[in-house]
Parts: structure tokens; sequence; C-alpha cells
């Protein structure tokens, strides 16, 4: 009792003097690192890699004796006809096999888990992969293996944070059952001609590029994404996307059509371009887009009104083409510049209205139309006086200035610590009150 009342009073006295909450802070990590590590998973002798490159059979051999491996395994180099991790189930750390160039198999039935990242890359002659059993998986990198036609993945992931498919000979993605991840990309891969995916939503993002020229990618099921990359597509369907927090980019599809029909905010940018056979799209519920929106070189698109409930376009307004309509009945703010070009029969009066309404906040307008072509500038980019400068030419069209002005406000903190008031003393002195009940 005794030894318990001098180190608790030690204890008390250590606190006191120190007037903050480092003692205690320190305290407690103490105790809660030494619960913890008591977690750790038991492996066997000779089962745990600090960081453990494999270059010939017998290192792998060495690694699939063990039933749980931990630490980073590395296999790379031109020693192995086929690399099999028979006998393995789960691997805490990372997973690599890069440059085997003579590898024509990868054999591993058993595993179960790799807790970091799994990456086959760079292995040209690579035609087989085994991953069996393999559910769990904290980054899947399939990378530069043009003679890989299966992922081999056969009960199929479940678990994943990110999963990336990259230049490789696969014909489709079987086997990928996770519903969120935080990056989803599948590119360059000439072979691939459906993507059907049950993805429901990816923090992150969202990148499907330069696949087969036909590819047709169903994401029916996705309802939010972070930013989302569609390029050499063939055909869409999204029509479960309620939300894209970041950017939304169609650009070099050989789309006719594709349509959003439950999208309603765009966090960031809009881009729709090079998109050579497109006729029509639509979002039809869409209200905000909180960045840049841009719809340029689209051949055979004649029109942009498939903005029916559009109010708000946080950046700069790019729109050129060969147009012959084009609004935005209800757009009343855009945050930027706004610059349209148009070689169509498209004319410049609503736009000229909606930047005489004060709609376009930005220091640049600009509208090249069927009859007539009108820019201005606000003062603030206008002459040396601070006037807007604004001119207009046109045959039938007459030009209007529009100046805004925006203001900004900031806070500071002071960097000082600032004494520790009654209130937080007394929370520490409970905390650290109860801290050495749970220990005495």
């Amino acid at each position: 009792m005794q030894f318990k009342s001098l180190v608790a009073a030690a204890a008390l006295t250590g606190f006191v003097a120190a007037n903050t909450a480092s003692f205690l802070f320190v305290l407690l990590t103490i105790f809660l690192d030494s619960t913890l590590t008591t977690a750790t998973p038991s492996i066997s002798s000779g089962c745990s890699f600090s960081s453990f490159t494999a270059t010939v059979p017998a290192q792998v051999a060495s690694v699939a004796a063990c039933p749980t491996a931990i630490g980073d395994i590395n296999i790379s180099g031109n020693g192995f006809g086929s690399i099999d991790l028979t006998g393995v189930k789960q691997i805490y750390g990372n997973l690599r096999i890069n440059g085997t160039q003579l590898a024509t198999v990868f054999n591993a039935p058993t595993l179960q888990l790799v807790s970091g990242q799994l990456s086959i890359s760079d292995a040209t002659t690579l035609a087989t992969v085994n991953l069996a059993q393999l559910t769990t998986v904290g980054t899947l990198v399939y990378n530069a293996l043009p003679a890989l036609t299966s992922t081999g993945l056969t009960t199929g992931i479940t678990s994943a944070e990110s999963i990336v498919f990259t230049n490789t000979g696969l014909t489709s993605l079987a086997g990928i059952n996770v519903y969120k991840l935080t990056n989803f990309e599948v590119s360059n891969n000439a072979d691939i001609a459906t993507i059907d995916s049950g993805l429901e939503s990816v923090t992150d993002t969202l990148a499907i590029n330069y696949n087969s020229d036909k590819v047709e990618v169903y994401l029916d099921q996705l309802t939010s994404a972070q930013n989302i990359i569609f390029q050499k597509i063939a055909s869409l369907s999204v029509g479960n996307l309620t939300t894209v927090n970041g950017s939304l980019s169609l650009e070099s599809n050989t789309l006719e059509s594709f349509d959003f029909p439950v999208l309603t905010n765009l966090g960031n940018s809009l881009s729709i371009e090079q998109n050579d056979d497109l006729e029509e799209f639509g979002f039809p519920v869409l209200k905000n887009i909180g960045g840049a929106l841009s719809i340029q070189s689209n051949d055979h698109l004649e029109s942009f009104s498939f903005f029916p409930n559009l109010t708000t376009i946080g950046g700069s307004v790019t729109l050129d083409g060969d147009f012959n309509n084009g609004t935005f009945p209800k757009l009343n703010r855009v945050a930027g510049g706004f610059n349209l070009t148009s070689t169509g029969s498209l004319t410049c009066d609503s736009f000229v209205k909606l930047n005489s309404n004060g709609a376009i906040k930005g220091d640049k307008f600009y509208c090249e139309g069927a009859s007539s072509t009108v820019s201005s500038s606000s003062s603030k980019s206008g002459n040396a006086n601070g006037q807007s400068t604004n001119t207009a030419t046109s045959g039938s069209g007459s030009g209007s200035g529009s100046s805004a002005t925006t203001s900004g406000s900031s806070s500071t903190r002071s960097s000082g610590a600032a004494p520790a008031s009654g209130f937080q003393l007394a929370t520490f002195g409970a905390i650290f009150a109860g801290v050495g009940a749970f220990l005495f």
C-alpha cells in the first residue's frame, strides 16, 4: 500500500509541475501501446520479414512456408519460370512482384489477405494468375501484363481500398466484388469490352481511360464519387449517380449520347471535350457546378441546352463549337468569366442579357455568335483609371459591360500557447484520477 501511495504521489507531483496534459498523454500512450501489441498475430519462426527481396525460387519458398507472414515481400528478377506461394494465407504488409520477365505463372491459391499493396507489374510473359481465395487487400495493382487475360480472382475481392488495372491483356474484370473504394482505375486495357461494376461509392478518383474502342461501361449502382474521368468509352450508364464532390470529365470518347439522370450537385468542374461523335447529353436535375464548365471541340454537338435546372456555376464558362441552340434557362450566377464561340446559328442575345443583369461575376465576357461579337471586361482588368472597358462589334447586336467586385475576409489566431483554463485543469485532474483508480 505504501508503494502505491508513493507512486501515486510522484505521478501527481509530476502532473501538477507540468501544468499540461503532456504527462497524461504519455502515460496513456504507454498503457495503450502495451495493450495493443498483444493483438499482433502470432507467427512461426522465420516468418517476420523486415524488407525481403526474393530473386530465386528457394527464397519464395521460405515465404510460402509461412501460413502468416509479416513484412514487405518483393519478388523480382529473371530467375523465375513460375512463382509459387502455395501455403501462405495472410501477409501483413506489401507483396510486390515486379520485373519478373520470364515468369509465366503466379500461383498463390491459399492466399486470403494482403493488408497492404498487392502489386503485379512489368511481367510481360505472365499468362496465369491464381489468387483463388483472395478476398481482402489494401491496394490491388495489375500493371504492364500484356499476356494476362484473366484476373485469377476466383472467390473475388470483397474488401479493398483501391484497385488499379493498367496496360494488361485482361478481357474482363471478373472477381471485383467491392462496393466502396478510394480509387478505381481501369486504363489502357485494349481487350476489355465491358466494365460492369456493382461499385457504389468512390471517395477519391474513378478513372476509366483508353480501353477497347467499343468499351461499354455500366456503373448503375454508383451513387457518389469524388472525381470521375471517362475517356475513350462507347457507352455509359450511371443511372443512380447523385453526387460528384470533385470534378467530372468526359473527353475523347466515342459516345453518341450520355445521361446523368439524377446528378444534382457537382462540387468542382465539368469538362465535355473532344467527343467527336457526341450529339446530345443530359443533366436534367443538375443545379450546381462548383467549378468551371467547359464544352469544346465536340464535332457533332449542335446544342448545349441540356441543363434545364442549372442555377449556379462556381468558375468560368467556356463554350466552343458549331452550336445552333444553347440556353441555360435558370442560370443566375457565373462566378468566373464567360467565353462562347459558335460557328453555328446560335446568337448572343440571351447571354448578353445574362451579363447585363450582373449574373456573370467574372472580369471578362466574350460571345461570338451568328450575328454579333460582344466582349467586355470589368474594372478588375480595366484601364489605369480603374474604369471598365467595353467593346462591341456586330451586325445587329450590341455589347454591354459589367463590373464585379469581390471582398474577402480573413481571420488570424495567435500561435502562442494559451494558459490552461480552470476547466481544462479540472478535466485533466478528473482523467488522471480515473487512470490512477484503474492502475491502483
